[in-house]
């Protein structure tokens, strides 16, 4: 079998998606030996971790960002000539005119239940928006299988997009082991040095959030909650890890206010090993999202041996299981009443953290990967 996989997403490894791609083609590699790959990259743009040095990969490079509208457009167009029994999109948009099967990942339809979740400016949300909404209806009217990350997602295809619920198959994101790996306490030192300012004093108990910066990922109550939470404990300081920041008026102005100005440290970019050491150095991860196709900081927590606390919604609950406390995202007061718990709770802690042990077992790479293997032989005996 030769699947052609689009793989620009490789780089961005930072984000979720490019995690995603980076453990889907690592898996399949290793799944089985006698997979061959053809990955679509962007203007022959590569990154170390995803140079697979092996005879059974093949690149091939087109001069547009994945999310382009040339995606759907021209990209069926730019393969011809290239051998390839099948095709996988792992980010939810797929070329149109393929006379081959057609496999697509749907991490969310976060565009389609509620677009003010993704950005607060109301011009791209009408344009980006309607894009978006069209351009993953098509896809998933055009896949012969459709991979959903999660339980919630694929509730989410049946409800919004019921024509294509027989298609679905669930198969949940998977966590590999070299992303969040064992550090000594001085690699941490290290790391965290390259990454704080001297005036941070790293040893200090912090509370970790780690995500991109669109209304959905709730930092403004993220940081409400804190702040309610370790008001009366100067030694609390929050770090808040914030990559491709939309505009937020309110978390701006909140960040603006003097206890936010002590305590709270805004990155807008950290290297993987410094978010390795970040995890691995935190008090406890907080990721009050109102809305997830996984979430993965919460198994990236839990592999660091950090307690979570998280949303009661969306795909959070399911994702996390007995290793998180869960809180109401739009509530400050519960946010930080599950952080004081778990500042506090010597016994609580223990029991989130070996929870959360046992819980990252299960979201391993080789299943993943053994379970996409399965979607796309059932989509090749389809087509």
């Amino acid at each position: 079998m030769r699947v052609a996989i689009d793989a620009r997403k490789l780089t961005r490894i930072e984000s979720g998606m490019g995690v995603h791609t980076l453990n889907l083609v690592r898996g399949l590699l290793e799944a089985d030996p006698a997979l061959e790959l053809l990955l679509v990259r962007q203007g022959g743009i590569r990154t170390s971790p995803s140079d697979f040095a092996s005879a059974r990969v093949e690149d091939v490079s087109v001069p547009f960002e994945s999310d382009s509208p040339f995606t759907p457009l021209a990209l069926a167009y730019l393969l011809r000539g290239h051998r390839y029994d099948l095709f996988h999109s792992p980010f939810d948009l797929t070329p149109r005119g393929l006379v081959r099967p057609l496999v697509v990942t749907v991490h969310d339809l976060n565009w389609i239940v509620d677009p003010s979740h993704n950005t607060p400016n109301p011009v791209a949300r009408f344009f980006r928006g309607t894009y978006y909404r069209a351009a993953i209806r098509a896809s998933m009217d055009r896949a012969t299988r459709i991979i959903a990350v999660s339980n919630a997602t694929r509730d989410a295809i049946r409800e919004h997009a019921p024509a294509s619920a027989s298609k679905v198959r669930v198969v949940p994101n998977a966590f590999d082991p070299r992303r969040i790996a064992p550090l000594s306490a001085e690699e941490t030192r290290r790391a965290l040095a390259s990454a704080l300012d001297s005036s941070d004093d790293s040893r200090r108990p912090y509370v970790l959030t780690v995500g991109q910066g669109t209304p959905y990922k709730n930092h403004y109550n993220a940081v409400r909650g804190f702040l309610r939470a370790f008001g009366d404990r100067p030694e609390y300081r929050m770090i808040l890890v914030r990559r491709d920041e939309e505009p937020d008026r309110a978390l701006a102005k909140l960040l603006r206010t003097p206890p936010a100005r002590a305590r709270v440290r805004v990155l807008s970019h950290v290297a993987p090993d410094v978010l390795n050491a970040l995890y691995r150095a935190a008090r406890i991860v907080l990721h009050p999202s109102y809305y997830e196709g996984f979430g993965l900081p919460l198994i990236e927590a839990m592999a660091a041996g950090v307690p979570v606390v998280t949303s009661n919604v969306s795909s959070m609950p399911e994702v996390a299981g007995p290793a998180a406390l869960l809180v109401d995202p739009a509530d400050p007061e519960s946010i930080a009443g599950a952080l004081s718990s778990l500042s506090e709770d010597g016994a609580l802690r223990e029991r989130l953290i070996n929870a959360g042990h046992a819980r990252v077992a299960l979201f391993s790479s080789g299943e993943a990967a053994r379970a996409t293997l399965a979607v796309y032989r059932e989509a090749l005996e389809e087509g």
